[in-house]
């Protein structure tokens, strides 16, 4: 069945402008592009895929997306807030759903994105499990999910999952960085071994960890192999 006949299409939410044009469209173009960059992406990329941005947000990507002719659509739980803020949402494709269990059939897209989204900023372990396989699951073949940039919520962890009593008192803020990273991938290759972290090669944003985490869905022909 084509995308364009899902069921998620009749839960978008109300449209218009999210900015005043005159003095917003440069700027969002570029803080899109500059999403787009710290996940290891470009708008050349994008092109040919069908791509679900988790976590959207005002959807920015999305409208910017448009312009340039690439599919993408936008994905939010709670996009009321961006309209309690004064804004609306863009004139673009948007789906008012969670990310734990997504409104779409199996394998429907090429590529899904999640900047500073829920997967990334959620503080409960079986959630992100739950994102994470609902993710691969709407993927297609060979499809990839990029999320991040930075570690995983600091607070999925215990404090002593983390830490010695020791350690807790002389780690430096770089360190307790780092080791919030090795437990993150340790944890994220728990749920699926084929995820990686990814260092970002030029930062759009100062984010303390400076790297993404990829995920591409192995066909079962591919695994058997």
């Amino acid at each position: 069945m084509p995308f364009e006949k899902l069921s998620p299409i009749e839960n978008m939410v109300p449209r218009g402008n999210l900015h005043t044009p005159e003095n917003q469209e440069t700027d969002i173009e570029k803080e899109a592009m500059d999403d787009l960059n710290d996940l290891g992406l470009s708008w050349d990329y994008l092109k040919e895929k069908l791509t679900l941005d988790i976590g959207a947000g005002p959807a920015i990507i999305t409208e910017t997306a448009k312009k340039k002719g690439v599919k993408v659509i936008s994905l939010d739980k709670n996009p009321e807030m961006w309209t309690e803020r004064n804004a609306k949402l863009p004139s673009t494709l948007y789906v008012k759903a969670s990310a734990e269990q997504l409104p779409f059939q199996d394998g429907v897209f090429d590529l899904i994105i999640s900047h500073a989204g829920p997967v990334t900023n959620t503080p409960e372990k079986k959630d992100v499990a739950k994102m994470l396989k609902e993710a691969e699951r709407v993927l297609k073949n060979e499809g990839e999910i990029r999320f991040g940039p930075g570690n995983l919520n600091a607070n999925i962890f215990t404090s002593e999952e983390l830490f010695t009593p020791e350690e807790k008192k002389l780690f430096t803020t770089e360190q307790r960085i780092d080791r919030i990273g090795e437990k993150a991938i340790e944890f994220l290759k728990s749920i699926n071994p084929n995820i990686k972290r990814v260092l970002i090669k030029n930062p759009s944003y100062n984010y303390p960890s400076k790297t993404f985490y990829s995920l591409k869905k192995v066909s079962e022909k591919t695994e058997n192999k």
